[in-house]
């Protein structure tokens, strides 16, 4: 039985590897874990797999779309020197990156004189 189990898990490997599927090649061992250990139906483990699937699809995909746009650098809000600006209130900047102006069908106008790039 146990030799059963590991050629399975041989030939799942090899299935993902020939469906060019590396993210849930890498997710593979964790998922059957729990799904052996009753932690996970056969339904929430396929449905792990797709996700790792997706997530490092989407993550290649932000990759690739950040390289070819030639930003200079990705910066985040946590970054940003408030200090250096302080016309910039950082609690609406804060409460805009938390994004309830969504939910709350509401616009965002953003107003100021024009930079100089340099």
């Amino acid at each position: 039985m146990r030799a059963e189990a590991s050629n399975r898990r041989d030939r799942l490997r090899a299935m993902l590897a020939d469906l060019k599927m590396p993210g849930a090649l890498e997710a593979v061992d964790d998922v059957l874990a729990q799904a052996d250990s009753g932690a996970a139906t056969a339904s929430e483990a396929i449905e792990q797999l797709l996700d790792a699937q997706i997530a490092l699809r989407n993550n290649r995909r932000l990759q690739t779309a950040m390289r070819s746009s030639r930003l200079p650098a990705v910066k985040t809000l946590e970054q940003f020197d408030f200090a250096f600006q302080p016309s910039i209130k950082r609690e609406q900047i804060e409460s805009l990156h938390e994004l309830g102006f969504l939910d709350r069908r509401e616009n965002v106008i953003f107003l100021g004189p024009p930079s100089r790039a340099s």
